[in-house]
């Protein structure tokens, strides 16, 4: 008579042991924490990357009115707001908040001014919307785009604020 095999109960089944599946965790969380780090600083500098961009692309369209008006528009004393004569030359991201925070304003002195002639395009922070960078960051922009010094040359830090100097 052949023999029968026994009847296997639910518990007999193949499954994962609760240690196989500490392990896996413990292996996935590892991987994780190593990969935080590089992800956040990849976010970073796509954040410096666009800020740079954009004050490139202003300052691009604000000479492009000086060389069609011999004259840069005059200052803007609201941040946020597009200065005379650049609402329709300028992008939409101009009104919006930077990617680091705050707001982009434009500031002219014009050549009559006793301190000379200067022209700026400032990210300046208030109280509803405030600056998000850091001083390693900060410098990190500065060297990119200029002296690598944040009080001096085109990217300067004055207060709660970043200026890009267009001319000075």
């Amino acid at each position: 008579m052949p023999q029968q095999l026994p009847h296997r109960s639910r518990f007999d089944r193949a499954a994962f042991t609760l240690l196989e599946i500490a392990v896996t965790v413990t292996v996935i969380g590892i991987l994780a924490a190593l990969a935080v780090p590089y992800i956040m600083r990849a976010k970073d500098s796509a954040i410096i990357s666009t800020l740079e961009n954009d004050f490139r692309v202003f300052s691009q369209e604000f000479k492009d009115f000086e060389l069609n008006f011999s004259s840069y528009p005059p200052s803007q004393s609201t941040p946020g707001l597009y200065p005379i004569g650049m609402e329709d030359r300028m992008s939409h991201t101009w009104t919006e908040p930077s990617v680091i925070g705050g707001t982009y304003r434009w500031v002219y002195s014009g050549s009559d001014e006793s301190d000379g002639l200067y022209a700026y395009i400032e990210v300046t922070g208030n109280s509803i919307n405030t600056l998000r960078i850091d001083s390693d960051r900060l410098s990190e922009i500065d060297t990119d785009l200029d002296d690598g010094n944040p009080s001096t040359g085109k990217v300067q830090l004055r207060g709660l604020s970043i200026r890009y100097y267009i001319e000075q």
